[in-house]
């Protein structure tokens, strides 16, 4: 930060205290040093105030350790809407469930918020492509809401019919893409036996092709996708979402549930492109099935651990992933009642710290896993598939680069 006096001749305050302690002297030089006072002034301006548009580059490299935002933090962020072809977007507070609204973008299309890191989200809608039957394709939006700016990442190979699915992870200043699609047929073709078609009188066979499924990552540090080859396995489809892109990144690794069948699995990738499956083994015993793992089971970041909120009629449990290694276990955190009901539909679910912030069709619910209690209020219908994340304001370019 520069001087605001001359250097040679800093201009002297003295102070004196009112109990008639002996005077001080301190230089503009020492006030400049208690860079807090600068950041604390920053943080109550508004965002577009203008010492914040001239400045705002260099105040974040300033303070960046490694990242420093110099907004408070909003806690949550929501898309509500699509209105006249435009996103709009809250951010709601969860111990009042007050919503302010943060911003409009303009958007061409139909859009969705699958991920929310560092002050910047990232948005996909679905792309018309040739041969709808065949091929499809989505566009990836970064943004960020505070300042307006959006980033469209290159456009890629359509899959081969398998809609693909996006994961986000991310660092301090940079993040990384990774898109899973179908580059479609085997090479050889493979046959796999699907059913038995009995048709005109005669029993036929149907087969179908085994499909490629592959990664390519996306890097704001490079700008340019990579292919990084095949996946042991894909995300799975989530009834509930317009897109397969129900993913959280904990600890270095993006997570999405791969699978409910039997004791359901999980597929995650380091920021290194590996891959692995994880079974999830939760219960154990002579457990009823609607005890088990349900349809309504939830991946979430809960303070720092992966974690699975599984949903059953007016209960839920709530397991966390601990250890490190050949020890890594699951652990039931907490079994409780839940303000869901049978006939509600949950739309979306995260995790601020220590608050599981679910949202169905009707109400906001928020529990605290310390108090182990719930807040719950209306909020009289949300439409057109409604995300909610955790979300902090920055001046975070949409490049990820400062």
């Amino acid at each position: 930060m520069h001087s605001f006096g001359n250097r040679k001749q800093d201009k002297m305050i003295e102070t004196r205290s009112k109990r008639g302690n002996p005077a001080r002297t301190t230089t503009w030089t020492d006030l400049e040093q208690v860079e807090s006072v600068f950041v604390e002034i920053l943080s109550r301006l508004p965002l577009q105030y203008p010492i914040i548009s001239n400045f705002e580059q260099a105040v974040v490299r300033l303070h960046y350790e490694p990242y420093v935002d110099l907004r408070r933090s909003l806690c949550v962020l929501h898309v509500h809407a699509m209105i006249l072809a435009s996103m709009v977007l809250y951010t709601m507070e969860p111990r009042s469930f007050r919503r302010f609204h943060l911003n409009t973008i303009d958007s061409a299309e139909s859009t969705y918020m699958i991920s929310s890191f560092n002050g910047v989200i990232c948005c996909v809608n679905r792309v018309r492509v040739r041969d709808a039957n065949e091929f499809c394709d989505l566009k990836i939006w970064i943004v960020n809401p505070c300042t307006g700016e959006t980033l469209l990442l290159p456009q890629r190979r359509p899959s081969f019919q398998f809609q693909p699915s996006v994961g986000v992870a991310y660092g301090s200043t940079d993040y990384k893409v990774f898109r899973i699609y179908c580059s479609g047929k085997k090479v050889p073709e493979e046959m796999v036996f699907e059913r038995y078609d009995f048709r005109e009188g005669q029993l036929d066979t149907v087969y179908r092709y085994t499909l490629a499924y592959e990664c390519e990552v996306y890097s704001s540090i490079t700008g340019v996708w990579e292919n990084i080859g095949h996946v042991p396995c894909v995300p799975m489809y989530l009834h509930l979402s317009p897109f397969s892109c129900g993913h959280v990144f904990v600890g270095g690794k993006i997570y999405w549930m791969s699978s409910l069948d039997d004791e359901g699995a999980i597929l995650s990738v380091d920021l290194e492109g590996r891959f692995e499956v994880i079974q999830l083994s939760l219960y154990e015993g002579d457990q009823k099935e609607e005890d088990m793992i349900t349809e309504a089971t939830y991946l979430i970041n809960l303070q720092g651990c992966l974690s699975v909120v599984i949903l059953h009629p007016e209960h839920m449990d709530v397991w966390i992933r601990m250890g490190s290694g050949e020890n890594v276990s699951w652990i039931l955190l907490c079994q409780d009642t839940t303000p869901v009901g049978d006939n509600d539909i949950v739309l979306a679910m995260t995790c601020l710290e220590n608050k599981i912030i679910c949202v169905t069709e009707e109400k906001w619910c928020c529990y605290n896993i310390d108090t182990r209690r719930w807040k719950r209020t209306n909020h009289g219908g949300l439409v057109n598939h409604p995300t909610v994340y955790p979300f902090t304001e920055s001046f975070l370019p949409c490049s990820g680069m400062l």
